[in-house]
């Protein structure tokens, strides 16, 4: 599973990256719209990570835009602002799912997890999905990611 994170804050950055890694996911980073545009329109991702608030960049713009693309890959947005109006417009943007920070890193394994189950088509079998959710599992029992939450900054 390959992974696009858009988030602007480096510690952040860092941190999930180095978490997702561990997971055995493919992780880029984009720290703004354009880079975003540029690596969507690149590549194909099995999941995009986005943050709301980029600077200058708004993430439901983002989010508006790439559904404007027809970009289908499932969007799970994170902010620090976690209001319920910030929820709606994150799903009247076309996010799939939201978590506000800070957030167990374990909440976000078991997003990713149901959002890639979600988009898995019909046809495949489901023991693939079994095997691929325990195959999960085992990486988290195996690994320990220092730092247990993304943290608000």
């Amino acid at each position: 599973m390959h992974i696009l994170v858009v988030e602007d804050d480096e510690r952040i950055v860092s941190f999930m990256k180095r978490g997702l890694e561990a997971e055995e996911y493919g992780v880029d980073i984009a720290s703004g719209k354009a880079q975003t545009f540029d690596l969507t329109q690149s590549r194909i991702y099995d999941l995009i990570i986005l943050d709301i608030y980029l600077g200058s960049d708004d993430g439901l713009d983002i989010c508006r835009t790439l559904r404007r693309q027809s970009v289908r890959t499932p969007i799970l947005v994170m902010t620090a602002e976690g209001s319920l109006e910030t929820r709606r417009a994150s799903e009247e943007a076309g996010a799939d799912a939201y978590l506000s920070k800070p957030f167990p890193f374990e909440d976000l394994l078991t997003t990713i997890t149901r959002l890639h189950q979600s988009s898995v088509p019909s046809d495949t079998p489901k023991n693939s999905r079994q095997d691929y959710s325990a195959s999960r599992r085992k990486n988290r029992e195996r690994l320990q990611i220092a730092g247990s939450s993304v943290k608000r900054l």
